[in-house]
């Protein structure tokens, strides 16, 4: 019934990074060809199922469709820890809006047998299953020219300066020390941060 969501950072009864979330739920809907507007601080704020501010983190779920239907969720939240991770080629796939079917990149996940994975096309870094890549070469924070999926935290990220954008391709893994996963629900300084020789 929700063809596309946002995954929002909810905590002390705070949405954050608001802006940018709202900007991909505008240009996703102007793509797909709909008239309509959702304002997700509308539906955010008048939810019934919001929890009590308070300091736990919260992953905010909204779904939406293409005619302004929207539903929310909030579940808690906890950073997921990463010890393998693997090269997963994706051949023609694509993930160009925040679709709620994931089915082709949880198979991918699941056949891989590591907890994480790195998705490539034609020898060019794209994203981690459910987070933007950047990649630390001792001096600059790389992010893929074009990730799979344009997040909201690599779009704030970018924007401060933080990251810049490369056209990443496997062969320059070797010039790298360590990376990061981020999303929507990780702080720059919590986000995941692993050394470069854990990729199979």
């Amino acid at each position: 019934m929700y063809p596309l969501f946002e995954t929002i950072r909810y905590i002390n009864g705070v949405p954050e990074n608001l802006v940018f979330h709202q900007q991909r739920v505008d240009y996703s809907l102007k793509q797909l060809g709909s008239n309509t507007s959702i304002v997700l601080a509308d539906h955010i704020n008048t939810s019934t199922n919001k929890p009590n501010k308070d300091n736990n983190l919260y992953k905010c779920r909204l779904h939406y469709d293409l005619i302004g239907n929207a539903t929310v969720h909030f579940e808690p939240y906890s950073i997921k820890k990463i010890n393998t991770i693997s090269l997963q080629e994706i051949g023609n796939k694509v993930y160009p809006f925040k679709f709620s079917d994931r089915t082709w990149i949880n198979e991918i996940v699941s056949a891989a047998g590591t907890d994480e994975v790195i998705l490539t096309h034609n020898g060019y870094i794209k994203d981690a299953s459910y987070a933007n890549l950047v990649f630390f070469d001792g001096t600059y924070w790389f992010t893929p020219t074009q990730p799979l999926l344009m997040g909201t935290r690599r779009a704030a990220l970018l924007k401060a300066g933080i990251i810049k954008e490369a056209p990443l391709q496997i062969k320059d893994l070797s010039r790298f020390f360590q990376f990061k996963l981020i999303n929507a629900m990780m702080l720059w300084e919590e986000s995941i941060s692993c050394s470069v020789e854990v990729i199979i």
